[in-house]
């Protein structure tokens, strides 16, 4: 948890109508006599330099064996047809069975998988009810032996990760069957939730206990710019006196921001799912006081299990509670923008391999008619097995009518990870909405209140009611320049002074941002390139909100601090605030439309083309400038040096809120680093449902 996604430059191939490049990292060698090789099955960082040692023989083996969609290029039309106002089919949407009908693997394609896998040793765990996949469980050497390859030792992204030394193959009998293998490589391990408090100095987290302790800095502001700071030997943008950082939005402010207190909806009726791994034993609790505080309605929620996912003790690389804040954070943000809404978890008991498991359960149960994902991998260099999996699992997705909400990355244009932009998986797939991440000042609608930070977790207080606006958004590429602290400086009441000077020149170091750019691996799908123009691959995001952990959401959670265990709030970002808050949004248009609207991208471009109020236009470049010497927003922050309090000392720093340094910039109309913009209101409604 608090840590942006990691690196994976797996390799990475995936098949159907939206593939853009079909080519592996590593050339796959030539499959044995009666046996073809699976394209793609050796990630790129499994090669001969960073191969330390054999793995050993029995060492347990978790994998699914994937089947392809029968008639694949129908399903993924199927699922733009019933999506795509205009169509003859939209918003006719396919029952789970009429979909496993058409589309499923036939039964004795999975019985041929079984007994492959039995037959070398491999126990069978489970097969669900659309055929995607037969899971198994064995060793290392029974792995060998049925999938034809040596499986490896690599040092990779500092770790040490298990992969195959060539390319996986199969019986020359199951061409055709199985599509892909996860499990054989840990790839997966580098899965990671997309949040950040953007402190930078997050403590390590004690196996299997609460989250460890963090609060937002004080001095903080209750709304943007309640407090500001003289710097007056820092001058930055034109200016000397900066805003102080925001504490944190309580849900009244966010739903102010895109003009939920507008309407009457709340997202009563739906049922919006959102996804983990492991489970908070405090997640009840702790959303039920985090909404008593700031007035929002008791949630409800439920937590269960996707059946055949791997029950194995925890190891060092499954840190239960580094996933809690992030479970504990999307309930939050989805109760913020639809707190009519009904909320449902499904976990993986194990940390990021069953996370296919647990969409494709909500999916082909229809659990939901909206999806939230806040995980996915840096970049598009992703095990085949995963890209196969999950886009094929969307497409059943968008078919049955569930809207999948994906975090964009909290990585920005991801070249301080790869050398080169690009965009990551798994919001990248043309049958998701991609969400990216803006900061947002948020103020009074009317006379600001004189108030106390005791007035954050007063349900009665202004701060939790009606009476907030957005005064301006733009996009999410934080800047992070330090303001070196000096004996005069004043910060424990008004007027707040910093004599320091920035230690580097603006915009300082990149620190986080939302992630976006053009995809190498998909395709530009047809409802896109009608609205915004041709690309040479799939824009990333569609739509963008509340991201950046300067500007970012209030939260609440049993945390483990030094002197106890209990809840108390904190100020977080990242994309996986923005995907929830997204979703619940879409709870809120549902019920408005009287009927689930699934996925949104088709009617979010068409209602973008004719130009209305839909879209807050996210439009930094025009508002405030691109450069250095331009007046760009930013904000100063204070942070505790323990991450609990003042007693251990405080540290400075100015946080330009869309950093001009990277290649991501908000600009008029559509662009890659907040799509075609943020919800606007009721605009935003009566443009989708229309």
């Amino acid at each position: 948890m608090r840590t942006t996604s990691r690196t994976l430059r797996a390799a990475a191939v995936t098949a159907g109508a939206a593939l853009l490049f079909a080519a592996a990292a590593a050339t796959p060698a030539a499959a044995a006599p009666g046996r073809n090789a699976l394209p793609g099955s050796q990630p790129a960082w499994a090669n001969a330099k960073a191969l330390r040692s054999a793995a050993p023989a029995g060492d347990p083996v978790d994998i699914r064996v994937y089947l392809p969609w029968r008639n694949a290029d129908a399903a993924a039309a199927t699922a733009l047809a019933v999506s795509t106002p205009g169509s003859s089919s939209y918003r006719k949407y396919l029952t789970p069975q009429a979909f496993r009908q058409q589309f499923a693997p036939s039964q004795s394609s999975v019985v041929a998988v079984q007994q492959f896998l039995r037959g070398a040793g491999f126990s069978v765990v489970d097969t669900p009810s659309n055929n995607r996949y037969v899971s198994a469980e064995g060793t290392v050497a029974q792995a060998q032996s049925a999938f034809g390859v040596t499986l490896g030792e690599y040092s990779a992204y500092g770790t040490t990760l298990r992969a195959p030394e060539s390319a996986v193959s199969v019986p020359s009998s199951l061409a055709g069957i199985v599509e892909s293998v996860a499990g054989l490589d840990q790839g997966a391990s580098l899965i990671q939730p997309t949040n950040t408090t953007g402190n930078g100095n997050a403590p390590k987290q004690n196996h299997g206990a609460p989250s460890v302790g963090f609060r937002a800095g004080q001095p903080c502001s209750l709304w943007y710019g309640e407090k500001t700071v003289s710097m007056p030997n820092a001058p930055a943008y034109g200016t000397t006196t900066k805003p102080i950082a925001p504490c944190g939005y309580t849900p009244a402010q966010v739903r102010g921001l895109y003009g939920l207190d507008q309407v009457a909806a709340d997202g009563s009726g739906q049922t919006v799912a959102f996804v983990g791994a492991n489970a908070s034993p405090t997640l009840v609790q702790d959303v039920t006081k985090y909404s008593s505080l700031h007035n929002l309605p008791a949630p409800k929620i439920t937590q269960l299990v996707a059946p055949g996912v791997y029950k194995h003790p925890d190891t060092p690389q499954q840190v239960p509670g580094d996933y809690y804040g992030e479970e504990t954070l999307d309930a939050e943000a989805i109760h913020t923008t639809a707190p009519g809404a009904n909320l449902l978890y499904v976990a993986s008991a194990n940390a990021r391999q069953d996370f296919d498991a647990s969409v494709n359960h909500i999916v082909d149960k229809h659990l939901a008619s909206i999806l939230s994902i806040s995980y996915g991998f840096a970049g598009e260099a992703v095990p085949q097995g995963f890209v196969n999996s999950l886009n094929n699992t969307f497409i059943e997705a968008a078919a049955t009518g569930v809207g999948v909400f994906v975090s964009s990355g909290d990585s920005g244009d991801e070249v301080g990870n790869f050398g080169t932009p690009t965009v990551d998986f798994y919001a990248d797939s043309p049958f998701v909405t991609a969400v990216g991440g803006s900061s947002a000042s948020v103020v009074p609608t009317g006379t600001a209140p004189a108030l106390g930070y005791g007035a954050i977790d007063d349900p009665a207080s202004p701060l939790n009611h009606t009476g907030w606006k957005r005064s301006f958004e733009v996009g999410w590429q934080t800047g992070l320049d330090p303001v070196t602290p000096t004996p005069t400086d004043h910060i424990s009441s008004a007027p707040y002074l910093l004599n320091g000077t920035l230690a580097g020149p603006l915009p300082g170091t990149f620190n986080g941002g939302g992630g976006g750019g053009v995809s190498r691996l998909f395709a530009q799908p047809a409802y896109q390139a009608a609205a915004v123009g041709s690309a040479s691959g799939r824009l990333v995001p569609d739509i963008s909100a509340l991201a950046d952990p300067n500007t970012g959401l209030l939260v609440g959670q049993t945390q483990t601090f030094s002197n106890g265990t209990y809840y108390d709030e904190y100020r977080i970002g990242g994309t996986s605030v923005a995907a929830p808050l997204t979703a619940g949004i879409a709870a809120v248009a549902n019920q408005v439309a009287g009927a689930p609207l699934g996925f949104l991208n088709p009617r979010i471009y068409a209602a973008y083309k004719t130009g209305g109020s839909a879209f807050y236009d996210v439009d930094q470049a025009d508002q405030f400038g691109t450069g250095v010497n331009a007046p760009l927003p930013s904000v100063l922050r204070v942070n505790y040096v323990d991450s609990e309090s003042a007693a251990g000392g405080l540290s400075y720093s100015l946080r330009t809120q869309e950093s001009p340094s990277q290649t991501l910039h908000s600009t008029k109309g559509y662009d890659t680093a907040t799509g075609v913009g943020t919800p606007n209101g009721p605009a935003f409604f009566a443009g989708l449902t229309q």
